[in-house]
């Protein structure tokens, strides 16, 4: 009977040992192209998510700026929290590879004529996005991008999202986003205003 105890005790210690599985935080292995098999990939894929503004209350969908858009929509499957919590994301057109450095590769070219109604409405919400600090969030391998740069007294400041842009006013004050180390961070846009580009 002593020795059926404890037979009993080491099995139900053994056999306790169970996992799960949480869905969209499951491990991905990447590699470099030449070694690329089924269980690693060399393309890390960049998504990106509505833009926000801390300050301006109404966020908006990526595809509402004329941002250069992917080829073909590849979106991920969004859990109930980036649901409620309004978050958009989409696929980038912006090709990332594992252990390869890129600086400043050109996706697409975009071309404004002031005199075309369309693009001049374009223009004219992208340049609104800019000076009221509307800032991109980009979520490479599930998570966020994150923009960090010095502030006064030697100290840093991290931000979840960077901003689309540059924006100077009359008076020579300069919004967040032209604080920017063109060196160290995303390419971006960059739009230099006085009291206005026309």
């Amino acid at each position: 009977m002593k020795n059926f105890a404890k037979l009993l005790v080491i099995f139900s210690c053994t056999y306790g040992v169970s996992c799960f599985y949480l869905p969209g935080l499951a491990p991905v292995n990447y590699c470099k192209a030449d070694n690329e098999k089924n269980n690693c990939k060399s393309t890390v894929q960049l998504f990106v998510n509505r833009l926000t503004s801390e300050e301006h209350i109404l966020p908006y969908d990526y595809s509402q700026f004329d941002f250069c858009t992917a080829s073909e929509e590849v979106s991920p499957v969004e859990n109930l929290g980036q649901v409620v919590f309004g978050e958009r994301i989409k696929s980038s057109p912006y090709e990332l590879k594992f252990l390869e450095d890129a600086s400043c590769s050109q996706v697409c070219t975009k071309e404004y004529n002031v005199n075309d109604k369309d693009t001049k409405r374009k223009l004219d919400f992208l340049l609104e996005g800019i000076k009221k600090n509307y800032q991109h969030h980009w979520i490479v391998d599930n998570m966020p991008v994150t923009w960090c740069y010095n502030i006064e007294s030697n100290r840093q400041y991290c931000n979840r999202g960077f901003p689309i842009g540059c924006y100077i006013d009359p008076k020579g004050r300069k919004s967040e986003g032209c604080y920017l180390s063109v060196s160290s961070w995303w390419c971006s846009l960059c739009c230099f205003i006085a009291d206005s580009c026309f």
